[in-house]
């Protein structure tokens, strides 16, 4: 490993503009396909399990999700944000030791998501022991459900995967992250399949679901060490010295406000499936799966820009032209809420039908909620390209104090909803909270890109182009 000359060169050919619609269309493409698997496995499970056993296959998914990315520090994030600088500078030592602070980190998200999981759910089971009537919805065997938990939860044990993401983003291999899109819809679809032909039931649906994201994870961290292996860079980082309390650059501050950010995005995205289960247990938490599966043929999309668009900007940002940040990002938002109305149109049109003749009578009541979910993502898609402004001008702060917000707006609506509407709650809640979202970012958006172009290194650039 020592003898290969290190090597930190990434693709940048071709403009901005060229390469967020390449890396998208990529990433795109492949969540796509995996989609489409996806839908598979569902129709798979729905055939072969009842509609609470589904729903539970879908809680401890979710259940899972939730303490996983609550304690995971997004260290992928200060790959990009500092290791853009150590790339464009040839700082192998920087980023070596960048890398290595955040295998570390990683590697304490996936013991502390665990113990939280297991300990949370623990905490639930003694509150429903002393109080029967606070147990969560009707037909819940608690500690059936505890024991599975525990068990599935383990899963979040080899999710150090942040770190690996960074990687592939910095130097723009977009094509190992669509392939890891993959992994688990295919792994699972595989895994649904067999347990449906062998008439597993419950825990044969929960084993396909566990093994799906067990191998994407391990496919992930591996490609990751793999690339650093290929670039020679695998030895600097295991030798780099990096004090992890006290790292060579000012990391702390921008990492924690990252991983609150991530809390309440995973808020957002994790936590109405866990009110859903709680407030009308797991016949309709099934239900709402398959009306959020509806939405989610756009939210993926919508990640994915998030993903491919914070490199690009924290670039622009580095090179001091801040000023071309806001035409990117309002020309992406405006042609992804445009698509997401367009699709509003067609489950308004076309999905009572196209539903209930796919998952079948028992799930029909998942068409009205699908009405409200598709155009909140519609709205989630005019934000989605705004949030990485903060990080790429270096004011996570900004987003976490407007994701808070959301959310918050987002739990205040489920609870009036769920008293006046009942059980569309989720559907006006998500409607709610995109829309207030969408109102506050771009005005807030706005102030970072213009106090980011006249920031000193901004003004050192236009001089030097001036020059």
């Amino acid at each position: 490993m020592s003898d290969i000359q290190p090597d930190l060169g990434g693709r940048t050919s071709g403009g901005v503009g060229r390469r967020i619609a390449s890396n998208t269309g990529l990433l795109l493409g492949a969540k796509i396909l995996g989609t489409l698997l996806g839908v598979g496995t569902l129709l798979i499970a729905t055939g072969s399990l009842t509609p609470a056993e589904f729903g539970t296959i879908v809680f401890l998914h979710a259940y899972m999700l939730f303490f996983a990315e609550v304690a995971t520090f997004q260290s992928w994030q200060s790959v990009i944000r500092f290791g853009t600088d150590d790339v464009t500078n040839g700082d192998v030592d920087g980023l070596s030791r960048l890398l290595r602070f955040g295998y570390t980190l990683d590697f304490v998200s996936v013991a502390l998501g665990y113990m939280l999981a297991v300990g949370a759910f623990g905490l639930v089971v003694m509150i429903a022991d002393r109080l029967p009537g606070l147990s969560p919805g009707e037909g819940v065997d608690i500690h059936a459900l505890q024991a599975l938990v525990t068990l599935y939860c383990l899963v979040i044990l080899v999710r150090f995967t942040s770190t690996s993401v960074g990687i592939f983003r910095l130097f723009d291999k977009f094509v190992v992250l669509g392939a890891e899109a993959l992994v688990m819809p295919v792994v699972r679809f595989a895994g649904a399949a067999l347990a449906a032909w062998q008439g597993w039931g419950l825990t044969g649906f929960a084993a396909a679901w566990f093994v799906g994201s067990f191998a994407q994870y391990v496919f992930l961290w591996t490609a990751g060490v793999l690339e650093l292996r290929k670039r020679g860079l695998l030895g600097p980082v295991l030798r780099a010295r990096m004090r992890f309390f006290r790292p060579h650059r000012p990391i702390w501050g921008f990492v924690v406000k990252s991983n609150i950010d991530s809390t309440l995005a995973t808020g957002v995205m994790h936590l109405p499936q866990l009110l859903v289960m709680a407030l009308f247990g797991p016949v309709w938490n099934g239900v709402f799966k398959i009306a959020e599966e509806v939405a989610k043929l756009l939210t993926e999309g919508f990640k994915l820009l998030d993903q491919v668009i914070y490199p690009e900007l924290a670039k622009l940002v580095s090179m001091g032209r801040a000023d071309r940040i806001w035409r990117i990002v309002t020309r992406s938002s405006a042609i992804l809420l445009s698509v997401g109305l367009a699709f509003s149109a067609l489950i308004f049109l076309f999905g009572e039908p196209v539903l209930t003749s796919i998952f079948g009578a028992d799930y029909a009541q998942a068409v009205p909620l699908a009405a409200l979910l598709v155009p909140a993502a519609a709205l989630m898609g005019a934000a989605a390209p705004l949030y990485p402004i903060f990080y790429a001008t270096d004011r996570p702060g900004r987003a976490v104090m407007i994701r808070g917000a959301a959310l918050a707006v987002y739990i205040a609506a489920f609870l009036i909803a769920a008293d006046i509407v009942g059980e569309l709650a989720p559907g006006f809640a998500s409607l709610a909270a995109n829309g207030f979202a969408v109102v506050i970012l771009i005005f807030a958006a706005r102030h970072a890109v213009r106090s980011a172009h006249r920031s000193p290194g901004a003004e050192r650039a236009d001089a030097e182009r001036a020059a």
